[in-house]
């Protein structure tokens, strides 16, 4: 089946699922109520990136040209610092990444030619709006600050920009009972090779319309924490790519992540995390972890590791380390990001409080939970077995 009936189908589910939204056990009637408001907004803004998508190939069809030379990916499970590391390697001159404003408003080459005439325009007359659309933004995500600042400008996520083709596991939140959503998250398992080229010829396109606009001759840089089930996938359809994965001892990714999805849940009118939302959560993390286990055995030379403490104690010496496993030479510009003992390279204290037991689990359950996944990697030492040859 083409990706075109492909998303036409899952539009049609996410209509319907809109629709029993105010009925849906568990979720109170004003978050349905929400969500059924939300959806032709939500639909409308994706049809029109899917029509700035369309007028490039009528315009500027010289985007399909454009080479992918070496991606280098930053890859992990959810809160393991992926956010915090894909911020410091995008100080590199040498790279180009996706930007929030991007991923949300404009994936099409047309509308980031209209996005960035509009932003210079607004510079031109002194830029009248900023206090308002910072303020604005402050409203609707200051609140997830602590859990994943939301900027504009910003290097982002980009599971986003699979949006246009409602496979972006984000969808999760106000669609918990989304299997397709599921199955994309394990694309090296779940789906059939036709659904993987589909997927990955979409996401491809994506990335060589972002070099034609920001720098043909620079290095994509990527970060998405869905694509830990995508790893073979990925490899396939770019040969020369090379993955940083961030790796946390699941005792502190579990609660963390479970905690992190959960105002989302609250605001689409659940008091309580979905009926089995959880149970399917700690599946994917596991799955997570053990097929970056397995492809970086599977993948030698082409995946290096860095454990979150690592990134917290040891920023510096970690990303040589993964640049000079992954034949990478880092840039001066970034080396001294890295040095620079200032806020923006190292982490704050975060105040995302949050423990195993308010979500009815205790350390003995993960471990036991995890096990293979401990039998896999060694935490807080740096390295995991799997990068050793260990198995």
């Amino acid at each position: 089946m083409s990706l075109f009936f492909i998303t036409l189908w899952r539009a049609l589910l996410i209509i319907a699922n809109a629709l029993w939204a105010p009925f849906e056990r568990g979720r109170r009637v004003s978050g349905g109520l929400l969500i059924l408001l939300a959806m032709p907004l939500f639909i409308v803004s994706q049809l029109i990136q899917l029509l700035g998508l369309l007028i490039d190939n009528l315009l500027f069809r010289g985007y399909r040209r454009v080479e992918i030379r070496a991606p280098v990916f930053v890859i992990g499970p959810p809160r393991t610092g992926t956010t915090f590391l894909h911020h410091v390697l995008a100080s590199d001159p040498r790279t180009t990444t996706f930007r929030t404003w991007e991923c949300l408003f404009a994936m099409s080459v047309s509308l980031r030619y209209v996005g960035i005439g509009m932003a210079r325009l607004h510079r031109w007359l002194g830029a009248p709006l900023s206090r308002f659309g910072g303020w604005l933004l402050q409203k609707v995500a200051g609140s997830l600050d602590d859990i994943h600042p939301v900027r504009l400008g910003d290097p982002e996520e980009d599971f986003l920009s699979l949006m246009p083709v409602f496979a972006c596991f984000l969808l999760i939140v106000p669609l918990p009972r989304a299997r397709w959503l599921y199955r994309i998250a394990r694309a090296d398992t779940d789906l059939s090779r036709a659904e993987q080229d589909a997927l990955l010829g979409f996401y491809r396109r994506a990335i060589q319309r972002h070099l034609y606009v920001f720098g043909r001759d620079r290095t994509f840089l990527s970060k998405n924490a869905s694509f830990a089930g995508s790893i073979d996938c990925l490899l396939r359809e770019f040969p020369d790519a090379r993955i940083i994965a961030t790796v946390r001892d699941p005792v502190s990714v579990v609660p963390s992540q479970l905690s992190a999805l959960r105002p989302g849940f609250r605001a689409s009118g659940f008091a309580a995390l979905p009926g089995g939302f959880q149970d399917n959560m700690l599946a994917l993390l596991e799955h997570y972890y053990l097929n970056l286990a397995a492809c970086a055995r599977r993948h030698s030379g082409r995946l290096a590791f860095i454990d979150n403490s690592e990134l917290r104690h040891r920023l510096e010496p970690s990303v040589r380390r993964a640049y000079e496993e992954l034949g990478l030479e880092p840039s001066s510009a970034l080396l001294e990001r890295l040095a620079d003992p200032t806020p923006d390279t190292t982490t704050k204290a975060s105040t995302h409080s949050y423990t195993l037991e308010e979500f009815g689990l205790d350390e003995a359950g993960i471990r036991s939970r995890f096990r293979a996944v401990y039998a896999s990697f060694e935490f807080n030492v740096g390295l995991p077995a799997a990068s050793r040859g260990d198995e």
